[in-house]
């Protein structure tokens, strides 16, 4: 059943390098993105807070692959970005590519960001406040190293996600595990095993990911154990 392996297994792994790669990109656009949107969403000035609002609601809203879609041929008018081949796939379509996954990932990555940020309780921020403290020193020194703490497993879900979704770029053509495994299922006219190796390959990579998170959140949790 999987004899084609002999003949095609270094496509499957020109895709998963091509999906890993695409993902981490996507994963630090979408902490970045989820920092910002979520200073932004939690501001005392009403535009930027509105503007935070917007973004979430937009991307929560609508499918990420139409997401994909609107960015890759938005990006494709607006940049000139050389056909380079990168892992079989043109940089043309992974970077905007991951560039969609990143922006998609924010908006969720804020979300979680918030939720960590208001379960701390006043108190440390007033502590912060009271030993002269700006708001932004309290911010990142005091209060969000705690959320992250509180939002590791939330966050480590949405990574997961974003290394699942990461299929939808074969609609750009980007020749990621799922679109390999569809480029050998049309050569051998037999889709379900080559479909049941992409399978396969993205629980190992999301299997990796979930006991990669749960070693940071044990590490952490000595940390903080330690520290009081």
């Amino acid at each position: 059943m999987f004899d084609f392996l002999k003949q095609y297994y270094p496509v499957f792994v020109e895709g998963t390098a091509q999906t890993i790669i695409i993902s981490i990109i996507g994963i630090m656009i979408g902490i970045l993105l989820g920092l910002v949107f979520v200073m932004m969403r939690l501001s005392k000035l009403k535009f930027l807070s509105y503007i935070a609002r917007v973004y979430i609601a937009i991307v929560r809203g609508t499918p990420a692959m139409i997401q994909v879609m609107l960015i890759y041929y938005t990006l494709s008018k607006v940049l000139e970005v050389p056909q380079i081949q990168f892992l079989g796939s043109g940089l043309d379509r992974v970077i905007p590519g991951s560039i969609a996954l990143g922006i998609n990932s924010g908006a969720y990555t804020a979300e979680i960001f918030r939720s960590g940020i208001i379960s701390i309780s006043n108190g440390q921020t007033e502590a912060g406040l009271s030993l002269g403290l700006s708001d932004r020193t309290t911010m990142f020194s005091i209060v969000l190293p705690q959320a992250v703490r509180n939002i590791l497993p939330a966050l480590g879900n949405e990574f997961i996600s974003l290394v699942k979704e990461s299929s939808v770029l074969f609609y750009i053509g980007v020749q990621e595990v799922t679109a390999q495994a569809l480029g050998v299922g049309g050569t051998l006219y037999d889709f379900v095993p080559p479909l049941i190796v992409a399978a396969l390959i993205y629980f190992v990579l999301t299997f990796i990911l979930s006991q990669l998170m749960q070693l940071l959140e044990k590490k952490m949790g000595r940390k903080y154990l330690r520290s009081n």
